[in-house]
């Protein structure tokens, strides 16, 4: 527990040194770059350090080619005495693109090598940093053009960072499930769900919808094989990416796939602050899922 509180008070402080920016930083328009601190790599101190770095000829660039430059300075490019670089050794940008308020950054095999909490740091010294610029307020990290299968979620905010040791539950919330229930009809079981390390409240609640209820008499309404490629919230509103083979194993009565949705959206909607839940189809917006209209967000009415 003592280490977990270290970490978030270190988060703190790299969070405030972002606001108040660098003494030594130069005049006019600049980042601050997000690293992992000297100290940390011996024990105790802070996790998290800034570097600022002078932003004058980038700031007038769309936000994708400033999210393309930030990542390339913090895959190594960033010459600063005190920076060090986050992500392994010969990590190479692929790609970076932004759509609406997402940057998705896509990084070569070697990111993938990181596991636990140096992942984590990772993360978020890419999260932390990109989204300072005007405009980004979600990351989306890929590996090869793929989700890394053992992230509880591969699109993250700042305001997400959980960097606590694993060994203790970070916090619950509750949450209210919905299955079949007696003669068909949506049935809320009340559950008090556990965060971990790295794990998104979205994604948590998903995965319990997909283990099925804890109460004889309800039943699950996802197939097994379902599918969720990310879950995370902004403001009120939950986005909820599914892959487009998910359609496949929606049964062929509308009814049946309005109930089945309802039981997603339902679910979503217990969570504390969340009153909406958009349908994404392989990360873009889609008019249908099945035959269920998924243009505009949907309430767990």
């Amino acid at each position: 527990m003592k280490r977990s509180l270290c970490i978030w008070l270190a988060l703190c402080l790299a969070l405030c040194a972002a606001g108040c920016g660098d003494p030594h930083a130069p005049e006019g328009a600049t980042l601050a770059l997000y690293c992992p601190a000297e100290a940390a790599s011996v024990g105790g101190g802070d996790i998290l350090t800034t570097v600022s770095v002078d932003w004058n000829e980038q700031v007038s660039l769309a936000a994708e080619e400033q999210s393309r430059a930030a990542v390339e300075l913090l895959l190594g490019g960033c010459t600063e005495p005190a920076f060090a670089s986050p992500v392994p050794p010969g990590t190479r940008l692929l790609g970076c693109t932004a759509l609406g308020r997402t940057v998705t950054v896509d990084l070569s095999a070697a990111y993938g090598q990181l596991s636990g909490m140096e992942l984590t740091v990772a993360d978020y010294c890419l999260v932390l940093t990109l989204t300072q610029i005007p405009g980004v307020h979600i990351v989306r990290i890929l590996v090869e053009g793929r989700e890394l299968p053992y992230r509880a979620s591969n699109t993250l905010l700042a305001g997400d960072a959980l960097l606590t040791s694993r060994e203790d539950a970070v916090r619950t919330f509750a949450a209210r499930l919905y299955f079949s229930g007696a003669e068909g009809q949506l049935q809320g079981e009340d559950r008090l769900l556990t965060l971990y390390e790295g794990q998104s409240r979205g994604a948590v609640l998903m995965d319990a919808l997909l283990a099925g209820p804890d109460s004889s008499g309800l039943q699950a309404l996802l197939p097994p094989e379902f599918a969720v490629l990310s879950v995370w919230m902004e403001q009120e509103l939950c986005y909820l990416n599914l892959p487009s083979s998910d359609e496949a194993l929606l049964p062929p009565d509308e009814a049946e796939q309005t109930k089945l949705l309802q039981s997603v959206v339902r679910s979503l909607c217990s969570i504390s602050g969340v009153s909406q839940v958009q349908v994404l189809i392989d990360g873009e917006m889609r008019g249908t899922f099945g035959t269920l209209d998924v243009s505009q967000p949907l309430t767990g009415i």
